[in-house]
């Protein structure tokens, strides 16, 4: 518990504790925050912009963090939820030593890249103050919601309101039949 608060008072963060209510996606009030690149695990530079034309869950955590880790667990599981869908999830840990980061994602790992916000520049300038919290955007890379705690996001509501953001054409959900590409007025072939 000591290291935690340690941890929070040098990194300027506070840990939220698990609310007795799941927390609720709001709209994103505070403007556009500047695009970022940052380096992955593997000290290679990842650039937000690569990700634009997918709805996006910028997820900030630290490994000492108890509802940040259950949330990338949850976030894993989304992945395997929406892997046909325009999503990706960026996990971004703040202000952490790289090896201790390395060596969590070890014994957990996950199917999306984990960010390294060294220094806290991108989570001051997003403006998060607790973790975890998510930003979720647009495809146009545009903040449209926020959440401070851990979220299910495999909650059917959770999904939904991601899915109001994906663009026109992920959002169809009739089933496109060959007969219905081969003949547009939908008249009986043989």
């Amino acid at each position: 518990m000591w290291i935690a608060l340690t941890a929070a008072f040098f990194a300027g963060l506070v840990s939220l504790p698990a609310a007795s209510a799941s927390p609720l996606l709001r709209p994103w009030v505070e403007g556009t925050p500047p695009p970022f690149s940052l380096d992955d695990l593997h000290g290679t530079p990842r650039d937000l912009q690569a990700f634009k034309g997918n709805v996006v869950l910028l997820h900030f955590f630290a490994t000492w963090c108890e509802p940040c880790v259950r949330e990338i667990s949850s976030l894993q599981r989304l992945t395997s939820i929406a892997r046909d869908k325009p999503l990706k999830i960026v996990a971004i840990d703040v202000a952490e030593v790289d090896l201790r980061v390395r060596a969590f994602f070890e014994k957990l790992p996950v199917n999306f890249p984990v960010l390294l916000d060294r220094d806290r520049a991108v989570t001051k300038a997003w403006q998060v103050s607790a973790l975890p919290s998510t930003v979720v955007l647009a495809p146009d890379l545009t903040p449209r919601l926020f959440v401070e705690g851990d979220l299910d996001w495999s909650r059917p509501d959770v999904l939904a309101t991601i899915a109001t953001l994906y663009p026109a054409a992920a959002r169809r959900t009739e089933p496109i039949t060959i007969q219905t590409i081969n003949n547009p007025r939908g008249e009986k072939t043989r």
